[in-house]
């Protein structure tokens, strides 16, 4: 009273005082929690839900598998599992009360934070609908248990029961953010990809279109949506920049398509004439000139008569070079494929997306499909991505060429050069 007193002979308004006053300090308001509108919303939807029988042991599971997915930071997530930690397993049984009447004070020591921050943390609890504030006529947090099984018969402090009302909705959210983080990792490897591939097709294309500053203006496009691509993997940013590289890769391949199919090839011949195929079951052969420049030419023949035999029979031989030993062989595939254990489709994709980092046209690839078969074709090339490492490949594309003709003449045996990588796959993991 005399500070009261003092203050009153201080102020030039002493009505005016005596009113701020008693307002301020009413004893019926004193200490009580401010109620957002986001806390009475959170708390109408959870009460309308019914429990889920989940137990302890599987909430914290949930909540500390990938906190981000339920809305919280790490010290939220941290503050929420030691909440729980202090109920007991009957507290989760049935249609129990779940109530945790830590203090404030235990939590500061726990976590060496303010009370002020302890209060905007249990706020933000609230304000997701995670905690429920159940307070006391006397805003003091204490709980009345049975002697017989534990359960609390009377309690106050921080309803938990959303957690469980809820638990059907977290495993879907964790599920759901698992799923976009995966499609976000693969859209990140996508766009690599597509800046690789339009790169291998600019080169192509500067040597075969007459619009050389179109490809220019669309490589530096490229290159401008990687470098936006960045280090995260939000599915938001890189949905649309992809869709955006997809559609530079088919302006190229649309340019390419426009200009002469020899001319496209590095390897082709550019002074010699030019043969259409307008016969789809005629085969086409590979000649190797003196000056070691592939050229075309076309052999008539009727796919699936005697003519056509030696291109029926498998380059294999019977050597099983399945999806996981090629990954073994071309380890740069595993960044091109989507899976750690892909199947011989997903292969053949990541393949056809290799051949442009190597040099070998599309005009190539597809010829080798067309004659080897796809599977088989996805193997030369593998076998190409090996010798290069080991710098063995003067040119790719003429190598993939060479190995249609022998393929044609039936000479062509992979299996031998495929025993010998084996061979020397299996000493480098010895010698490791």
């Amino acid at each position: 009273m005399k500070g009261w007193r003092a203050g009153l002979r201080k102020s030039r308004n002493p009505e005016k005082f005596s009113m701020t006053y008693s307002l301020s300090h009413d004893p019926h308001q004193a200490g009580v929690r401010r109620i957002t509108p986001a806390m009475i919303l959170a708390e109408m939807q959870c009460e309308a839900l019914p429990r889920s029988g989940a137990t302890k042991a599987q909430i914290l599971s949930a909540l500390h598998t990938e906190p981000r997915a339920l809305g919280l930071q790490p010290r939220q997530s941290d503050l929420l599992g030691f909440l729980i930690s202090r109920t007991k397993p009957v507290d989760w049984e049935d249609d129990n009360l779940t109530i945790c009447a830590v203090r404030n004070r235990d939590i500061c020591e726990r976590f060496g934070i303010e009370r002020s921050t302890v209060k905007r943390w249990l706020r933000g609890l609230s304000e997701l609908g995670w905690i429920i504030m159940r307070d006391s006529p006397n805003q003091q947090r204490w709980l009345r248990r049975d002697g017989r099984n534990g359960a609390i018969l009377e309690g106050y402090g921080f309803d938990l029961s959303p957690l469980s009302r809820r638990y059907d909705e977290m495993l879907q959210r964790v599920e759901a953010f698992r799923e976009r983080e995966r499609e976000g990792k693969r859209l990140h490897k996508r766009a690599m990809i597509l800046s690789r591939r339009i790169t291998a097709l600019s080169a192509t294309a500067l040597e075969t279109v007459s619009d050389k500053a179109e490809v220019m203006s669309i490589q530096q496009n490229g290159h401008q949506l990687l470098a936006l691509r960045g280090n995260d993997h939000d599915v938001d940013i890189l949905s649309p920049l992809v869709e955006q590289m997809e559609g530079l890769v088919e302006r190229l391949e649309a340019l390419i398509a426009g200009a002469d199919p020899v001319e496209m090839d590095p390897m082709g011949r550019t002074d010699g004439p030019h043969n259409t195929d307008t016969n789809p079951n005629t085969i086409t052969k590979v000649t190797v000139s003196g000056a070691g420049c592939a050229g075309i030419d076309i052999e008539e023949g009727v796919v699936g008569s005697d003519s056509a035999s030696p291109a029926k029979a498998s380059p294999l031989r019977g050597f099983k070079a399945g999806p996981n030993f090629l990954l073994q062989l071309v380890p740069d595939l595993r960044d091109l494929c989507t899976s750690s254990r892909p199947h011989e489709a997903e292969l053949i994709e990541a393949v056809e997306m290799l051949t442009g980092s190597l040099g070998i046209s599309s005009h190539a690839w597809r010829q080798a499909c067309s004659v080897m078969g796809r599977y088989e074709a996805a193997v030369a090339v593998c076998v190409i991505s090996a010798k290069a490492r080991k710098g063995k490949v003067r040119s790719a594309g003429g190598l993939l060429r060479a190995m249609i003709e022998r393929h044609l003449d039936g000479t062509l045996a992979l299996d031998r050069t495929l025993y010998g990588l084996a061979s020397d796959l299996s000493a480098d993991r010895t010698y490791h």
